[in-house]
């Protein structure tokens, strides 16, 4: 069996707000557009995981690009 996936890293730009999240496994999203609190949100998270799949991933009111 595989390790989970974690987040590994992130950068946030609250002037843009765009957020890029990259995974354990070495793939990456770009999230946009991103307010400031949920990103802050995020950061009040242990489980950045659970949050990314919670609130960002199937959010309607965020475009989401897979980065390789």
């Amino acid at each position: 069996m595989g390790t989970p996936l974690a987040v590994k890293t992130w950068k946030y730009s609250a002037s843009s707000r765009y957020l890029k999240i990259f995974y354990t496994n070495g793939t990456g999203d770009l999230f946009h557009p991103v307010p400031e609190f949920i990103y802050n949100n995020m950061m009040r998270c242990n489980d950045k995981m659970a949050f990314v799949h919670k609130y960002l991933e199937y959010d309607l009111h965020f475009t989401r690009v897979s980065i390789q």
